[in-house]
């Protein structure tokens, strides 16, 4: 069964806003591809990469020794999540001008032999939609220089064979989460953000 691959690291549970975009996008999905599934994973609980699992993410899964193996479960496991998907979303928050350390353990489990040393070609047409949130204004205006987290997002997927990356901004939240500005007013970064959903949401392979 074909599925969309919703991950999520945000620590702030109903009060995320990439959380609320994400569930907008999770409904426009459903709505343009009512045969496909839904599969979640939270980064939360990813341990990041130890000596054994960097050198076993290079070595070719069919060379390794049964310790390689283990030690390149998870980020075979994940990966083939990803493979194996429909479309990917990822809502995640912005934290000091990059990627929660959770999503970036995340990326470096994707980044091995299957995907980037010797890679297979499996993400070929997979759509990735990157649900961005923060609390300052860093998708356009001056702070764009300081804004590390979409660059790497790009990067990370190209290199591993993801050519549609698209992102749904939703920035700022810092009037939001201060009371200053309703989440319905049409110059919110949330309005602004829901309003770019579904054009996200119609892109599967």
């Amino acid at each position: 069964m074909s599925y969309l691959l919703s991950v999520t690291n945000s620590t702030r549970q109903e009060q995320s806003w990439s959380n609320r975009v994400l569930a907008a996008f999770l409904e426009s999905f459903a709505q343009q591809h009512p045969g496909v599934g839904l599969r979640e994973r939270s980064t939360l609980n990813i341990p990041h990469l130890d000596l054994p699992a960097q050198r076993a993410g290079r070595i070719p899964v069919d060379a390794m020794t049964p310790d390689e193996a283990e030690a390149f479960a998870s980020a075979a496991e994940l990966t083939a999540e990803v493979e194996q998907a429909s479309a990917v979303v990822i809502a995640t928050p912005m934290y000091n001008w990059g990627p929660p350390s959770s999503l970036k353990a995340w990326l470096d489990h994707l980044v091995n032999v299957q995907t980037f040393y010797q890679p297979t070609g499996a993400l070929a047409g997979l759509p990735v939609t990157c649900i961005v949130a923060s609390g300052g204004l860093y998708s356009e205006g001056a702070n764009v220089e300081h804004d590390h987290l979409r660059p790497l997002l790009g990067e990370i997927f190209s290199r591993i064979g993801v050519t549609d990356v698209a992102f749904v901004n939703c920035d700022p939240t810092g009037p939001l989460d201060r009371g200053v500005l309703s989440p319905s007013d049409p110059t919110s970064g949330f309005t602004r953000a829901l309003a770019q959903v579904s054009a996200a949401a119609a892109r599967r392979r």
